[in-house]
């Protein structure tokens, strides 16, 4: 075996020697081969019409990188160049610095040579993308050696540096390559789209920025793109927007609101720079888009922002009619409001016009109609995304909805505010939802307890604890926000409170209306009342009540029956059934505990009829024999008061059979104990499984509780016969 191995390895040293000897110079297996012509450099020297390019790239101190590394070049002819310097009003490259040399330079290279292949379907997240790909030709956009020159910018409202002059510092800019197939795999129309976005430029199915790629030529040190026009210098959308005050100032006042400045890097003059960047908006001066970070791999690659910017005269107007008729300024709108109409006419997504004329929704979900050739009256394509120029405000459902006229009404800027900071604001803002909305001022919260306070960037609400300290109500701590704005939105349109009759609101409690005049639970408990001061009704779904007075809480079940004297008997028998269990009350963080009844808490059971046994009326059962010893007769026996999912009201609304909180289990099958509601106006009675029936005083009726309805009883319920 060993002698075979050894024939073998000589015959393989013999074979190397032939093939070593008929070459005279091994490298030449690695020289390339005639056809590849010479290095970018050389190549473009050889054709003798890109000087000016090559002029650019000494100015910016590239030659030695593009000698010595692979490189994909986008290279202008010398006429464009020239028409590109009459653009700017410069002569030639000798008019620009090194940086500016460097940023112009640097739009127009890729590290690495790579095809139109390569370029449009990019190695990216750790696979390379093809058109079978889930991203295929949709990772477009590229990172260029391009860092835009520093440039001052005074500061308006970020109060850490307000007044003062910064320099502001951007990171590279990312060009994009459009084709065929990324409009193909976006599914929309290339030429047109393109042409729209790129308003002047010419379409060849592969673009560098706003250049069309006429040719794709291989030297030895990478690939040439001849492009017909040079890319000038990239803005970002914020930069776009403070280079044309004169059209956008005003939106991009509105917005300056919310920059902010981080450190950025020492200049070569050794002072500090500044990153500027938004915060509670979309950060449309981020230079690599809503993927916002530094590695290649990652989402910018495909994300783009969409600003949708009304020019001045239109905003001016729009202002003018809406907020200027309740505010003196834009500083005293409330800071929501400027959010909200920010937002709306910003996106962290490309959209394209395509797709626009088709179906557009804003940032908070509202389907707005756009016209593409009515409504915007141009486009312009950024680093970090594209900038419609607006002829109309893109109005979101939250100023037209129900709850509108509370963003223009100073008097009402805490309910606003907890109407959002509790998430609900979305809900009550969609068309399709009809919605009722009970609003109270600032100083009628405040009366109660609850404000609203700024903390940093925040505007947060707060509730007034028994020691006078103020606590937040976030719902990052506690679900206390939103069942507290629950009770004042009912989903469903209430036109007027003459008469009388109840109302389920969002959070399952009930208000009581009759002639004009609005109970909550804990206005019935307490002995107010409120009254409509006015109505406005939404074209688009339901109407908004501005009302006196605080809507308040009502008590819970376990609350009421252990705070009504003429309960005692009930609730120590519950006590007793260990039916009680001791529960922290909602929107106090302070330690406050309440009985609760434990089999009420369950909050899947969405609505309550509690029928409590007076004193009187469980002292004549304990005569009669009728209260069970065994506790968990006893505790059957006192369920059989619960009406499970039902609130009854003595309204002659609902009559027939419910279920009862006692059940007995047949089998795998659950069998609840029912009973049988008789209702008129102000007349309810109830029969029991005994057959009794027992009426309910109109005047210990109807006492709202905690998901529900609790009536007094002068007779205790059985299943059992009383004879």
């Amino acid at each position: 075996m060993k002698a075979k191995l050894l024939k073998n390895y000589v015959a393989l040293l013999m074979i190397a020697a032939i093939f070593y000897q008929c070459t005279d110079d091994h490298q030449e297996r690695f020289e390339d081969p005639p056809w590849l012509g010479g290095t970018n450099i050389e190549t473009l020297e050889t054709e003798g019409n890109y000087n000016i390019f090559l002029a650019l790239m000494d100015k910016a101190d590239y030659r030695t990188s593009i000698e010595n590394q692979m490189f994909t070049l986008f290279v202008a002819s010398d006429s464009s160049f020239n028409e590109y310097f009459q653009r700017e009003k410069k002569s030639s490259v000798d008019d620009l610095s090194v940086k500016e040399a460097e940023e112009l330079f640097g739009q127009h290279i890729l590290v690495n040579p790579r095809t139109r292949e390569q370029l449009i379907y990019e190695y990216a997240w750790e696979e390379l993308e093809n058109d079978d790909g889930e991203y295929g030709a949709l990772f477009n956009r590229k990172r260029t050696y391009s860092i835009p020159v520093d440039y001052e910018e005074k500061i308006l409202y970020y109060e850490a540096l307000q007044d003062q002059t910064v320099i502001l510092h951007r990171y590279n800019t990312y060009m994009s390559v459009w084709t065929t197939e990324y409009f193909q795999d976006y599914f929309g129309d290339p030429e047109s789209d393109y042409l729209f976005m790129y308003p002047g430029s010419s379409w060849s199915g592969t673009q560098w920025h706003d250049a069309m790629v006429m040719e794709e030529a291989r030297s030895s040190t990478g690939i040439i793109n001849y492009i017909d026009r040079v890319v000038a210098p990239i803005p970002t959308i914020d930069k776009y927007l403070s280079d044309n005050k004169d059209k956008f100032g005003k939106f991009f006042d509105i917005a300056q609101r919310f920059a902010a400045y981080g450190n950025g890097p020492l200049n070569e003059q050794n002072e500090r720079t500044r990153v500027k960047g938004y915060q509670g908006i979309h950060d449309f001066a981020d230079e690599e888009g809503p993927g916002g970070t530094t590695a290649e791999t990652e989402p910018k690659m495909v994300d783009y922002f969409s600003a949708f910017i009304p020019t001045d005269d239109v905003l001016q107007q729009y202002l003018d009619e809406h907020i200027f008729q309740y505010y003196k300024s834009i500083d005293s709108v409330p800071e929501l409001y400027l959010i909200y109409l920010l937002q709306s006419h910003l996106s962290n997504l490309l959209l394209i016009p395509s797709k626009i004329d088709e179906r557009f929704y804003n940032n908070y979900g509202d389907k707005i109609d756009i016209d593409i050739n009515s409504d915007i009256a141009n486009a312009f394509m950024c680093s970090n995304g594209i900038t419609y120029t607006m002829n109309k405000i893109l109005e979101p459902n939250a100023f037209t909805c129900v709850p509108g006229p509370v963003f223009y009404n100073s008097n009402y800027t805490t309910f606003l505010f907890a109407l959002n900071n509790s998430g609900v604001l979305t809900s009550l803002t969609q068309p399709e939802i009809d919605v009722t909305l009970f609003a109270p001022s600032n100083a009628e919260l405040l009366e109660y307890g609850i404000r609203a306070n700024k903390s940093g960037n925040l505007t947060i609400i707060e509730k007034r604890a028994s020691d006078d300290t103020w606590n937040p109500m976030t719902n990052a701590d506690a679900i206390y926000l939103d069942e507290f704005m629950s009770d004042y939105y009912h989903y469903g349109i209430t036109e007027n409170f003459d008469g009388e009759g109840y109302i389920r609101m969002a959070s399952d409690n009930y208000l009581h209306y009759k002639n004009g005049q609005i109970v909550g639970g804990g206005n019935q408990n307490e002995g107010d009342y409120c009254t409509v001061k006015e109505k406005i009704q939404s074209e688009k779904n339901g109407n908004l009540f501005y009302i006196n007075n605080t809507i308040k809480k009502p008590l819970t079940v376990g609350e009421f029956i252990f705070n009504d004297p003429d309960l005692s008997s009930f609730a120590n028998l519950l006590l007793q059934a260990e039916l009680v269990d001791s529960v922290q009350v909602e929107f106090e963080q302070d330690g406050v505990k309440v009985p609760g009844i434990r089999f009420v808490l369950d909050i899947t059971i969405k609505q309550w009829t509690v029928l409590a046994p007076s004193n009187q009326a469980l002292a004549d059962a304990e005569v009669a024999g009728i209260i069970p010893t065994e506790k968990e007769e006893l505790r059957d026996f006192l369920k059989y008061h619960f009406v499970r999912n039902q609130s009854v009201f003595d309204d002659g609304k609902f009559s027939g059979s419910v279920n009862t909180a006692t059940y007995e289990v047949i089998g795998t099958e659950i069998i609840y104990k029912t009973l049988e509601f008789t209702n008129a106006v102000n007349n309810l009675s109830v029969r029991d499984k005994s057959g009794q029936e027992v009426d309910i005083v109109h005047a210990e009726a109807d006492n709202l509780v905690e998901r529900g309805v609790l009536h007094k009883i002068n007779t205790v319920l059985s299943t059992k016969s009383l004879k």
